[in-house]
């Protein structure tokens, strides 16, 4: 499934086992190798894995399209009243994509989830924080109490479906060292 050009995309540094679990720092998977462990990934996760970690735009409105029709179907199915001429769910789509993508990095800890030896109390040791219900509405192009009553369990169910591509991208890329996480340099 990936071609040349993806695996150029992903590979530009190398992979280091061990990097998170404080292992050697001389591991590295090749080229070859990185390329063998994603191939078995569908499109909308080769779409995260080169938006996400390859910064790859052009992935990204793939995805971005993909969740788009994939919350359209959702509110056709649950038969969402919509306002024409405004595109909610087409912004929805577009905003947990970005969310997962480019996650709003903690100042604290600046994404590495430790500050010192200790766990960033700031953002929980994820390394990220979440963005506000107010952001969100906003992105939507919707009011705060509109989302509160309305959209936000809508919005986390297409949160989620994005974020689950993000974790078939880490399971298949964990796999590969045995359950520690591999970092891309």
């Amino acid at each position: 499934m990936a071609g040349v050009e993806v695996i150029g995309l992903l590979c530009a540094g190398s992979v280091k086992y061990h990097a998170v679990s404080g292992g050697s720092s001389g591991d590295c998977l090749s080229r070859s190798e990185l390329s063998g462990l994603l191939s078995g990934l569908g499109e909308q996760a080769m779409n995260m894995a080169l938006a996400k970690y390859a910064g790859d735009e052009q992935s990204e409105r793939k995805l971005i399209a993909h969740v788009r029709v994939y919350a359209a179907g959702i509110a056709v199915n649950e038969r969402w009243e919509i306002v024409k001429g405004r595109p909610i769910v087409a912004n929805m789509a577009a905003v947990a994509v970005f969310e997962v993508v480019r996650p709003n990095r903690c100042g604290a800890c600046g994404g590495t989830s430790f500050v010192g030896r200790q766990v960033c109390k700031r953002c929980s040791g994820l390394g990220y924080r979440s963005c506000s219900s107010a952001t969100i509405a906003e992105a939507m192009g919707i009011d705060k109490s509109n989302y509160s009553r309305l959209w936000k369990a809508r919005y986390n169910n297409i949160y989620q479906y994005v974020n689950d591509l993000d974790v078939a991208v880490k399971r298949v890329l964990r796999h590969a060292d045995g359950g520690n996480d591999l970092m891309v340099a």
